[in-house]
């Protein structure tokens, strides 16, 4: 279930640096009802109180400046005016499904929340302990149903044949692989099989990398060009390189390649040099399979939340797009004065 607080906590890590100096200035808010579900009217001020709750909660620190609280209210008041609209749907069903809650669950809660001097908090959120009182209780009444409609099924729709696929199409998407450090010594010219047997046969009894001897192989062969080091995936480089380097161990060369030159058409013989191999295997399905489960869950979450609330909004009659033209993107509703 998509709640005002998943919501807006990205937002706040958008914000800019703050300068905490207002000047003395204060937060004005344009208030006005925004929308109207099932009889209840949401307006700018509810909207705001969400909005402090969530500064007081996880970034007090945004709290002590009236600039960062204007910041971050621009960025996240859309967002969660269509929060409080989705939960008063849900909070609709939940009455009509005659749900219950106790005044022991809200105020263990509200002490959680707020701490055991709830008043003090209150007073400095700008909340009175009846608002409190509600929004607490919303959001467990909130909480519960999301569990029972939404979460509880994203569980269950989540089996261990729907991640041992998953885990196939993540070996799909990132299978293992070899990561490989190699050169190529070339040459070109007549007699070129010859030519390539005796530059093979140096760099091979020599033990030592190609550019190490490199004065020896133009003693050979004039035309003798050394690469520099290559690194790359043997998923990334061509059939033929790959080819070539897949029998080979760190510091041995392939027998030459003839072939012909893309850039001339050209015959060229190639020797290649593996310098060095690093594995990259596939991890095992038992230390993907958690993580697996919860991406799993998330999507299937999702999808069901989409579901839930198109229902509902369905079944209480409530149309959001209304909303794109009775909010103006160029409204601003918050500023320093």
């Amino acid at each position: 279930m998509r709640y005002f607080l998943f919501a807006a906590l990205p937002l706040l890590a958008q914000m800019p640096p703050v300068d905490f100096s207002d000047g003395g200035k204060k937060v004005a808010v344009q208030n006005a009802i925004l929308a109207k579900v099932n009889g209840t009217t949401i307006s700018m001020m509810d909207v705001k109180k969400k909005m402090d709750l969530i500064l007081h909660q996880h970034y007090p620190q945004f709290a002590q400046s009236n600039t960062a609280r204007v910041q971050f209210y621009e960025k996240s008041w859309r967002q969660v005016l269509m929060d409080l609209i989705d939960n008063e749907l849900i909070l609709a069903d939940a009455a009509d499904r005659e749900m219950k809650l106790t005044d022991a669950d809200i105020r263990e809660t509200m002490e959680a929340k707020f701490g055991p001097s709830v008043l003090t908090t209150l007073d400095k959120i700008g909340l009175t302990y009846d608002e409190a009182w509600k929004l607490v209780k919303n959001e467990l009444i909130v909480q519960r149903m999301s569990w029972w409609f939404v979460q509880s099924k994203a569980v269950q729709s989540v089996t261990p044949q729907s991640i041992r696929e998953a885990y196939r199409g993540y070996l799909k998407e990132h299978p293992p692989y070899q990561e490989l450090k190699y050169r190529i010594v070339s040459l070109r010219g007549d007699d070129l099989e010859s030519q390539a047997q005796k530059i093979y046969a140096a760099l091979s009894e020599s033990g030592k990398s190609p550019e190490e001897i490199s004065d020896a192989l133009l003693a050979i062969d004039p035309t003798v060009q050394i690469s520099t080091e290559y690194t790359a995936s043997d998923l990334d480089i061509s059939e033929a390189h790959r080819s070539a380097l897949a029998s080979l161990l760190p510091g041995s060369y392939s027998a030459p390649v003839v072939q012909k030159s893309r850039a001339d058409n050209k015959a060229i013989a190639r020797v290649f040099y593996l310098s060095a191999k690093s594995e990259h295997p596939a991890p095992a399905f038992d230390d993907l399979s958690s993580s697996l489960r919860d991406q799993l869950i998330q999507l299937a979450m999702n999808q069901h939340s989409r579901s839930y609330l198109e229902k509902l909004r369905k079944h209480y009659g409530f149309d959001a797009s209304f909303l794109k033209e009775s909010l103006p993107e160029d409204m601003h509703p918050f500023s320093l004065q």
